[in-house]
């Protein structure tokens, strides 16, 4: 029997239940391992790293995004989630804009060009077209075919606007913490619509494996089906 290899962020779900006024402490040993990401100085347990190392603000960054609930099932996005997180915990806002619009348009071409295959009636105008700058064809394409509500594929164009274009071609650099926090948001949910094993798609059988819903979703089909792993 196949499977996939999936990995359940618990990283804040631990959270749940906690009163609020205790959620900095709770939430700061696991925004030091974030702090030493990459370096071999400390054994990377949270009690051999520091709290100074570590600010109040930098931890209710931490809370204030919430990653897609499991890692996706392309590989390359989880390592873009993880960046995004490290650079906006860490307050380096355009990294992490840079990181959450490149995701955001990568996804978006990939999810057209992988799922169109699958799609009946096809859009003639992007039959057989590749990758594009622009994201509203990719934005409209996938709302109609039901993937994108339309308040969310209007945040999407906005965000392409707004941080995307405005950013990447010289605009006035406004609050980027705002910024980044719009992009991070619209990034991590695109990614849980369409690889992080959405709820809609996938639920746990009774012996708490992940088991498809619907194998004849585009998404299933373009995206789970091709990444299965033979027992």
């Amino acid at each position: 029997m196949a499977h996939w290899n999936v990995q359940v962020n618990t990283s804040r779900s631990f959270l749940n239940g906690a009163p609020k006024g205790e959620h900095l402490g709770l939430a700061r040993p696991s925004v030091k391992l974030l702090a030493v990401r990459g370096t071999s100085v400390v054994a990377l347990v949270p009690e051999n790293i520091p709290d100074s190392l570590v600010s109040d603000e930098a931890v209710a960054r931490y809370l204030e995004i919430d990653p897609p609930w499991a890692t996706p099932v392309l590989a390359d996005f989880q390592e873009i989630v993880n960046e995004i997180e490290i650079a906006y915990v860490l307050g380096l806002y355009f990294a992490a804009i840079s990181a959450a619009c490149v995701s955001i348009e990568r996804l978006l071409n990939l999810a057209r060009i992988e799922m169109h295959p699958h799609q009946s009636p096809k859009i003639g105008a992007l039959w057989g077209k590749g990758a594009s700058n622009a994201w509203y064809e990719n934005i409209d394409a996938l709302r109609s075919w039901g993937y994108l509500d339309d308040a969310f594929a209007g945040e999407l164009k906005a965000i392409y606007e707004d941080v995307r274009n405005r950013y990447l071609h010289s605009g006035t650099i406004g609050d980027l913490r705002i910024a980044a926090l719009r992009s991070i948001r619209a990034a991590y949910r695109l990614i849980g619509i369409f690889l992080a094993f959405p709820e809609d798609l996938f639920g746990f059988n009774e012996k708490g494996a992940l088991q498809a819903k619907n194998v004849n979703d585009p998404r299933y089909k373009a995206f789970f089906a091709p990444n299965l792993i033979a027992d």
